[in-house]
């Protein structure tokens, strides 16, 4: 199909494709810059709450202003209370780094305070999901908490399976509707990781014991390869539009008369 033609003037008549293409080099530019500024941003926070995270633990205050609670993400804190394993919460099923399938515990958590709150303490392997099957981690008593101060985690995509809490299965993890229904405030403390990772099979998996979470920040940051490919588009439609201009048209066909029969 000609893609462009000229006029009798010699001017390149532009079609719909090469107005399209045309205007995908400016489009893939724009996109590609534009993920190069979510980069900058990324990084930068990802800087500030490692900075956060390395501070000292501050005690978490009775009644949490919700609405500050995301100047303290990943901050530290300190909370003493009794687990309330009965209204205990599985997330999952979620893999660890070794591909192993199980689920986060998330446990409400009674302060001596008087106030309640969630604590995400660490996954457990899937035959491990009913508590009768780990007693050794039910933790019992008094217990003085150190971890991380959460406001939830990134939205789940939309393959992952709606939660049903009347059958208390948690695909993703909804904080309001947890807390409400332990009637906790939207609260999530996350227990850290300290066990080497050559020991943590050893001393705390065979023990039935939950596996808290890495001293990490746990931040998605894809936008490197988003610019490799918004700008290669750029570039590959840019050699495209050079191509198609620089074709010389087609040559104009000239009609050609019928001999005259005498």
């Amino acid at each position: 199909m000609q893609q462009s033609t000229r006029t009798q003037s010699g001017r390149r008549r532009w079609s719909p494709f090469t107005v399209g293409l045309a205007l995908c080099p400016i489009i893939t530019f724009g996109l590609g810059t534009w993920q190069v500024q979510r980069l900058r941003w990324k990084v930068n926070l990802i800087e500030n709450l490692e900075e956060r995270m390395a501070l000292d633990a501050i005690p978490l205050p009775r009644k949490v202003n919700l609405n500050a609670l995301e100047d303290f993400e990943y901050r530290k804190v300190k909370v003493t209370g009794r687990f309330r394993h009965d209204q205990e919460f599985l997330l999952g099923p979620r893999t660890r780094g070794d591909g192993q399938p199980g689920y986060f515990l998330i446990t409400p958590f009674e302060r001596t305070n008087g106030s309640k709150i969630l604590v995400r303490r660490g996954w457990v392997p899937r035959d491990k999901k009913d508590p009768s099957t780990r007693l050794e981690g039910l933790t019992e008593g008094e217990v003085i908490l150190e971890g991380l101060l959460r406001t939830g985690e990134q939205k789940a995509s939309l393959f992952v399976p709606g939660n049903h809490p009347e059958r208390n299965e948690w695909y993703s993890l909804d904080l309001e509707t947890m807390a409400k229904l332990a009637d906790a405030q939207p609260v999530v403390v996350e227990v850290l990781l300290d066990t080497p990772p050559h020991l943590v099979k050893p001393e705390l998996i065979d023990k039935n014991l939950p596996v808290g979470r890495s001293p990490i920040v746990e931040i998605r940051n894809n936008h490197k390869e988003y610019i490799v490919t918004w700008y290669s588009l750029c570039v590959a439609t840019t050699a495209m539009l050079y191509i198609l201009m620089r074709r010389p048209p087609p040559p104009k066909k000239v009609p050609q008369l019928l001999p005259r029969h005498v």
